[in-house]
């Protein structure tokens, strides 16, 4: 009998741990430090207050990546690139500054290859 009773309440825990929106990760500072790896950045949605913020990008993956700080949406062709750390090579790094970012929702992805259709994606929240 117990068991017929914790088996529902087993898959529904399963159900909604597997499903939901990405944790947003507050930073207080102006530095953001993102791990590249294959089709993902890491962490996937991030805050930050307004002003410059320092991008640090680490590739931590096995094939090349880029990260591009766009403002737009994914599903839109009309996206301003604001700012472009170059392609890395598996293990490598490099950081770069942006200009002071206004309140909004803005967009990191490598746009190497198709790596953005593929999930390369995460979401910036200034706030």
């Amino acid at each position: 009998m117990r068991l017929r009773l914790l088996a529902p309440a087993a898959l529904a825990a399963l159900a909604l741990a597997g499903c939901g929106a990405a944790r947003t990760v507050r930073l207080p500072s102006h530095e953001l430090k993102l791990a590249l790896s294959e089709y993902r950045i890491e962490p996937s949605s991030t805050s930050v207050p307004p002003g410059p913020l320092l991008i640090v990008a680490r590739n931590r993956g096995i094939l090349t990546h880029n990260v591009e700080l766009e403002r737009g949406s994914l599903d839109s062709n009309e996206r301003t690139v604001l700012a472009t750390i170059h392609t890395l090579l598996p293990g490598a790094s490099e950081a770069k500054r942006t200009p002071p970012l206004a309140p909004g929702r803005y967009l990191l992805v490598s746009t190497i290859d198709d790596q953005t259709t593929l999930g390369m994606s995460a979401t910036l929240i200034v706030r």
